[in-house]
């Protein structure tokens, strides 16, 4: 059987999602009330959710609910399930998840349900999507880095739909691997609340911070992805859907995308080449972009030719025309509720008829009329495209009649007369909130150190005792000689890299390491596959914020994670530690990126080096490329030290202690350790002598 090539488009309201089908779109992805990662988009109310899921249904179409940021504790104990179920009942086809928790959540409540893996999840290998097709997933979003090879080899090697961005604004950091937005003003890209510090003016430094030459100021801000030329090559590579990003575009700039993606999406699947790509290509990029239009990562890994440079901002050549909706078909329904027969409701307009039926219709412990409720329930069919102008209603009076039930039978009655999709499901399982058993203040905890640089490793070295931790970077182990990696007597973890990509992972020589750190759900499937028998600690980029999720990442095998970056000192204090690194100094990372500034400013040539990245507040941001991953990491303007609170740490029952050093010099190093030893031995409060940040321990996202 041919595969079938998905149109996904984006929808902020409800006009935007009828616009979308109208115009050709097979899926319909947006976000509810809560926990989407749009904040600042419309978003829909409830109400408007069903009458968007209703309408889609009754074209065809599927609706997709994003539910793609990280939760705390307390909404996925106590908020989540019963908003998931209310979409649920209402007949959502899919929710798009980035937390590990929140997964596990959906397998066990509302198996059901179809998991897509969102893109901030950051699939980038054959490895991710197997395990995430082993946790029950149907679909994952690829990272937008990824190039055709790379996601043809993951469509040839795992069974599971592949959904890739094919249009819209592309984020300059792998998606959910970026805190900038958050460390700099406290809005978490990974709670919705993006501020796009990316497209910003920056000067671009080099090490002795002299200005680069670059012929604009905005060195980070992508071009806006158009695939459109591409959608064959896409679809020959295992492509499953084609996603249109733009939750917060008009319905102009949608109904304009999804129609020229539409054509070219049909004939691809029947073997045609009549359309224009060139004309295509004109129209959607008519309707908009920021910056001028790249293809992306299909054909290369990066390129200066991706990024705006001179210009971050949206313009369009105006409003395009509109497609209109059809006219309404008015019918007449009829509902019974007999005890001991079937629950029934039949739609009529006088030439076509349809019933949904339901189960046998129990006694109630007490009679009422509830005709008038059933008529208000029926009525309301949240579809633009029939009107119920009567409704008549033969019931018992002690017959005992839900009213979820009688809206699901409603929805599949109207999808049926209309011939739309019919989403019928069984009542998903009672919720137990997950309960975790805190620990006590744990005694003698390890140190977890890791070194970027020669001169930081062998500080470390002579300063930890035999129980603590080396963890020595990827990029580090790949320019050093291994026999002075053997000399090294402590406990040695290689930092797998920051980015996992299948081509460029040599093999490891196992022996020369203790364990690795993971920083990918790739890297989870890629370790137990290549080196089963090897220990891993999980980095605070694999997110935890709640005991659910904590207790799922301990569930693949991890002998410790780490505790969030984004999470404030109250928020930690209520979670279960006692498998949890903390990370008490380091500069944070804040964003991982495929395009290369040391490329961009003076071409590949292999050679590390920290550039800076000064914003307009004067603030520099290390920027280093690691080139055994070809990544680009940027790091927070300072460091964040937790250093004088070890005391009140302590207390919060946490495995042990993290320190990550990336630009650091021996003395600096020096100084770090010994402060925290002495806090530690002396119950101090002391700190550094730089500058420092206390990143979000006292404040927290919202």
């Amino acid at each position: 059987m041919k595969r079938k090539l998905e149109v996904l488009a984006p929808a902020g309201d409800l006009e935007t999602l009828r616009t979308a089908v109208i115009a050709g779109a097979d899926a319909v992805y947006f976000g509810g009330e809560a926990f989407g990662a749009r904040a600042y988009a419309a978003n829909f109310s409830f109400n408007d959710a069903e009458k968007g899921i209703s309408f889609a249904h009754s074209r065809g179409a599927r609706t997709y609910l994003t539910v793609n940021t990280l939760l705390k504790s307390l909404e996925i104990e106590k908020k989540v399930y019963s908003y998931l179920k209310d979409y649920y009942n209402a007949g959502i086809d899919a929710v798009l998840v980035q937390d590990i928790g929140l997964m596990q959540l959906i397998r066990a409540y509302f198996p059901e349900l179809h998991l897509h893996i969102s893109t901030q999840a950051n699939v980038t290998s054959e490895y991710g999507a197997l395990f995430f097709k082993n946790l029950g997933a149907s679909r994952v979003v690829l990272a937008r880095e990824l190039s055709l090879k790379e996601i043809k080899q993951i469509h040839d090697t795992v069974d599971i739909e592949l959904e890739c961005f094919a249009h819209g604004a592309l984020c300059v950091s792998y998606s959910g691997q970026c805190l900038m937005s958050s460390m700099i003003g406290g809005r978490s890209g990974n709670r919705g609340r993006c501020a796009q510090p990316c497209r910003k003016c920056y000067e671009l430094l080099d090490s002795d911070k002299k200005k680069r030459n670059l012929p604009g100021k905005y060195p980070i801000s992508m071009k806006d992805l158009c695939t459109i030329e591409d959608v064959q090559a896409l679809y020959d590579a295992g492509a499953s859907s084609l996603k249109i990003e733009g939750r917060m575009k008009s319905k102009e700039y949608v109904a304009s995308v999804v129609s020229a993606y539409r054509m070219a999406a049909d004939q691809v699947m029947a073997g045609e080449k009549t359309y224009d790509p060139g004309s295509l290509k004109s129209a959607v990029l008519g309707a908009g972009t920021r910056g001028g239009s790249t293809d992306g990562y299909l054909r290369r890994h990066n390129g200066s030719d991706m990024i705006s440079l001179v210009d971050s901002s949206f313009s369009s050549d105006g409003p395009t025309s509109i497609l209109t909706s059809e006219n309404k078909v008015r019918a007449a329904a009829h509902f019974t509720a007999r005890v001991g027969e079937k629950l029934s409701i039949t739609i009529s307009d006088g030439e076509k008829e349809t019933t949904a039926q339901g189960p046998v219709v129990e006694k109630a412990k007490k009679p009422r009329d509830v005709a008038s409720e059933v008529k208000d329930k029926i009525v309301k069919t949240g579809d633009e495209r029939i009107e119920i102008t009567d409704v008549s209603v033969d019931a018992d009076a002690d017959s005992f009649i839900p009213m979820s039930l009688v809206k699901s039978l409603r929805r599949e009655a109207v999808q049926s007369f209309l011939g739309g999709i019919t989403v019928l499901r069984d009542e998903p399982l009672p919720f137990e909130p997950f309960r975790s058993n805190k620990h006590d203040m744990i005694t003698g905890q390890p140190m977890l150190v890791t070194c970027m640089t020669q001169e930081q490793l062998r500080t470390v070295a002579g300063q930890l005792s035999a129980n603590d931790i080396i963890g020595i970077d990827y990029d580090l182990y790949s320019l050093m000689d291994v026999d002075a990696l053997k000399q090294i007597d402590q406990n040695k973890y290689l930092c797998l890299p920051e980015i996992f990509r299948s081509d460029r992972m040599p093999e490891i020589d196992e022996m020369i390491f203790d364990g690795f750190i993971i920083s990918s759900y790739d890297e989870i499937e890629y370790v137990h596959e290549k080196y089963p028998s090897i220990p891993c600690i999980y980095d605070y980029r694999l997110y935890s914020w709640s005991d659910r999720s904590r207790a799922e990442l301990l569930s693949f095998g991890a002998e410790y994670i780490s505790a969030s970056v984004e999470l404030n000192e109250k928020e930690l204090a209520h979670l279960d530690n006692s498998s949890s690194f903390i990370c008490v100094y380091g500069r944070t990372p804040v964003m991982y990126m495929a395009n290369c500034s040391h490329k961009n400013s003076v071409g590949c040539d292999k050679r590390r080096e920290v550039l800076y990245l000064k914003d307009e507040r004067k603030a520099d941001f290390p920027v280093m490329n690691l080139c055994s991953s070809c990544t680009n990491v940027v790091y927070n303007s300072l460091p964040t030290s937790l250093l004088p609170f070890t005391g009140q740490i302590s207390d919060m029952g946490f495995a042990g202690w993290r320190f990550d050093f990336t630009i650091e010099n021996a003395d600096e190093v020096s100084e770090v350790l010994n402060t925290f030893k002495r806090n530690i031995s002396e119950n101090g409060a002391d700190d550094v002598s730089c500058h420092v940040t206390r990143g979000h321990f006292h404040r927290g996202v919202s």
